[in-house]
């Protein structure tokens, strides 16, 4: 009746484990085999169209079950790529970029993908402020050629951090990934960013738009926790203030259906909604009080969304 909507799966677990597991004594569960077996319960196996061995921990079990429920619910999709002279970096940023690739994808490729994200990916990079933030999937076996390459190449990023982070295909396919990093695949599944290299045949799951926003509302729970942090911090590092405030603000945004990448746009947004002064917005990179003043106004719009916060 439910047709493709149904997948019958077994479990299946060894009789030691099972004996094991069994909380009244291996006696109860062999006593309770013989009633299942007896009632057809043992062929079940012969028409699921999933078998999975539950020798194992239960965290695997849970992320097998994980992959097969979002293999339904998220579509994998093909990327295509992008070359890095169309991201605008700086000069000395796009040839370490270049050499970057060709070291990790040839003759025998290190990875299954490369991305730029964050401000580099958007044409927003700013020298002095931004970092290079890099999304790679790769096996966990590649780290060592990979921590290589990246000691060779790191007098030609000039000073700016390299935000590097490395996911597995598996991590992708069972969506045992941050809300963040939900987001970048979210974006690479839409083609809202392309990555500089991929393998051939390469897919990934596409998380959908709803899954995407609600699951970076942890993202906002800690971003208000950290601003408090800041805040009370005898000399706060402006730009993480700033960066963490503007993270606040987007999150607020994609609740009311607003996308908003740009830290200044979305935190303009905010300011406005709560009918105060945009100017503090250009002012908190470099003016503690206007730092101080821009995430008060970002935590105090975070917490009326809370029943009797008194903000």
């Amino acid at each position: 009746m439910l047709g493709p909507q149904l997948t019958i799966t077994y479990l299946d677990a060894s009789a030691a484990v099972r004996a094991q597991r069994g909380t009244a004594g291996a006696q109860d569960v062999a006593d309770r085999d013989g009633i299942k077996s007896a009632r057809g319960a043992d062929k079940i196996v012969s028409l699921a169209q999933e078998v999975i061995g539950n020798d194992g921990p239960r965290l695997e079990l849970e992320r097998r079950l994980d992959r097969m429920a979002l293999a339904r619910k998220w579509p994998e999709h093909r990327p295509s790529t992008m070359p890095v002279n169309a991201l605008g970096l700086p000069v000395h940023l796009e040839s370490y970029l270049s050499e970057l690739l060709d070291r990790l994808t040839g003759p025998q490729p290190l990875i299954d993908l490369l991305a730029v994200t964050g401000s580099g990916a958007r044409g927003k990079y700013q020298h002095g402020w931004s970092d290079l933030d890099v999304f790679v999937v790769a096996s966990v076996d590649a780290l060592e050629g990979m921590r290589r390459v990246l000691a060779e190449l790191e007098a030609e990023l000039g000073g700016v951090k390299l935000g590097l982070t490395v996911l597995t295909r598996a991590e992708c396919q069972s969506g045992a990934v941050t809300s963040r990093l939900l987001h970048v695949l979210a974006l690479i599944g839409s083609g809202g960013l392309a990555p500089l290299w991929c393998a051939a045949g390469l897919a990934l799951p596409a998380p959908d738009t709803n899954t995407d926003i609600d699951v970076s509302l942890r993202d906002g729970i800690q971003a208000a926790i950290e601003i408090r942090r800041q805040l009370l911090k005898g000399s706060p590092d402006l730009r993480d203030l700033y960066k963490v405030t503007a993270l606040l603000a987007k999150i607020q945004l994609r609740f009311g259906g607003v996308e908003c990448p740009s830290d200044h746009n979305a935190l303009r947004r905010v300011v406005e909604a709560r009918h105060q002064d945009t100017g503090m917005v250009a002012a908190a990179r470099t003016e503690r009080a206007a730092a101080d003043e821009l995430a008060m106004v970002v935590l105090r719009s975070w917490l009326a969304t809370l029943p009797g916060d008194m903000t």
